[in-house]
């Protein structure tokens, strides 16, 4: 591929060479500053490169799901990395000007872009004019409001109109973090969420003044949490959504402490594990696992029709989307063929299906991008429009078991002995499990794609 609108980039400059650390305090902050300037050069470098490989590509769209899997970043991050690239080098020559002599880095360069995204060229660069003077010693912070001065002074119709189309954009959004927790965030308009923010504040600040055994940001949570989750008559209701959590027989039996597995999120403690398992509208399933390998054999076969069974056995065995570094949990993703069951005649069988999230599910489909699945062992491989290959496997619910020795049999036993260890899917649903039985009816076909809830992203 080639960019022939792009000019030739001058010569990538080799590291200089770092002499042995200073002794002064004020010697090694002059070094982290010149390392810092550094940075920010490699940087207006990376986005140079990254805006001619985008102008290259057949098909911009999926520029960012490649750059993700090359770097192993998320695609959100790549989008906003691609966004920031083509800015630079279109509508922010000033600010690239800054990054090339060190003076601003990839991070603060973003504060001035995302705010001028919606602007014209020309809005975009008389911007870029004014904060080329309002750079020297702004933190991010001071940048973007800076910048949204700027944007106020060379676009007033446009902000006050873009105020009122930004609240037809509320969301609220659940962010995966680490020890078994989780940021539950929202986009509100701005004095609903100052009022809602007072609200908790107060009623935090009342309940420490009572107990002082916990601090004023746990009120507050806790607080946020009560108002949530509690119904029209003032009662506490627990979690209802459906969520997978994997843990072993003997750990739910508090025998064992293994660590615990939720689906879209990640390890959690067995205590937790537990706790989940345990909680009024949870429904414990059976899961049988190959010793050996640590994979999803059955997920039992008396509670649904085969169809569903077979669609909750892939949800089960994939946990999340198969594609790399995607974590949405398999419930919320599509049940797709490897081998297509209209164009390549593949077969509705668990070796031949797979759990995709729906936009990945279409990116099979897109110019240049494909999927292959080895039935045999179940290994993913996509392949991007650049030739580059990106592989997963389905991930084993505990590590490989060894053999163990087999031992003679004691006298007079003679009882059987279950083959393979079983785990415990604890789901909290949204009724009691259906137990009609599976033989009551012929089992409907499964779609040529689908079988999981049609959930849009």
């Amino acid at each position: 591929m080639s960019a022939p609108d792009l000019p030739t980039l001058p010569g990538f400059p080799d590291l200089p060479e770092f002499p042995d650390f200073p002794v002064s305090l004020e010697g090694m902050r002059r070094e982290l500053q010149a390392a810092q300037g550094l940075v920010n050069r490699i940087q207006a470098r990376y986005f140079e490169v990254l805006a001619r490989f985008t102008r290259a590509a057949e098909e911009r769209a999926t520029v960012p799901q490649e750059l993700a899997l090359a770097l192993a970043i998320s695609r959100s991050a790549a989008e906003s990395q691609v966004g920031l690239a083509e800015a630079l080098t279109t509508r922010l020559p000033r600010t690239l000007e800054a990054m090339r002599r060190g003076e601003l880095d990839g991070f603060k360069a973003s504060k001035i872009h995302e705010p001028t995204a919606v602007l014209t060229d020309e809005q975009a660069r008389e911007v870029d004019a004014i904060m080329a003077t309002r750079l020297s010693g702004k933190d991010p912070g001071g940048l973007r409001r800076s910048v949204n001065l700027a944007v106020i002074k060379v676009d007033p119709e446009g902000y006050a109109q873009r105020c009122r189309a930004r609240r037809a954009q509320r969301r609220v959004e659940l962010i995966p973090m680490d020890e078994g927790m989780v940021r539950l965030c929202g986009d509100l308009p701005a004095e609903e969420g100052a009022a809602a923010y007072r609200r908790i504040d107060i009623e935090a600040r009342r309940r420490r003044r009572r107990d002082k055994t916990k601090t004023l940001d746990q009120h507050r949570a806790e607080v946020y949490s009560d108002l949530l989750l509690t119904d029209d008559h003032g009662v506490r209701v627990g979690p209802r959504a459906e969520v997978f959590v994997y843990l072993d027989f003997m750990t739910w039996l508090g025998l064992h402490d293994e660590p615990g597995n939720l689906a879209g999120h990640g390890v959690i403690p067995a205590w937790l594990a537990r706790r989940i398992a345990y909680g009024d509208n949870s429904t414990i399933r059976r899961v049988i696992i190959d010793p050996d390998t640590g994979q999803v054999v059955s997920v039992g076969r008396n509670a649904y029709r085969p169809p569903r069974d077979l669609a909750r056995l892939i949800q089960v065995r994939d946990r999340e989307c198969r594609f790399p570094h995607c974590h949405r949990p398999a419930q919320a993703s599509d049940i797709d063929h490897g081998e297509q069951w209209l164009a390549d005649l593949g077969e509705t069988a668990d070796e031949n299906l797979i759990a995709l999230c729906r936009r990945h599910h279409r990116l099979k489909d897109r110019p240049g991008w494909r999927f292959h699945l080895d039935k045999t062992t179940g290994r993913l491989t996509v392949t991007t429009p650049t030739g580059d290959r990106h592989t997963t496997d389905v991930p084993p619910l505990h590590d490989p078991r060894p053999p163990e020795e087999p031992r003679p049999p004691e006298p007079g036993n003679h009882r059987s002995t279950v083959d393979g260890p079983t785990t415990a899917d604890a789901s909290e649903s949204n009724g009691a499990p259906d137990n009609r039985d599976s033989g009551a009816e012929p089992p409907p076909e499964l779609g040529s794609h689908d079988a999981a809830p049609d959930l849009e992203e």
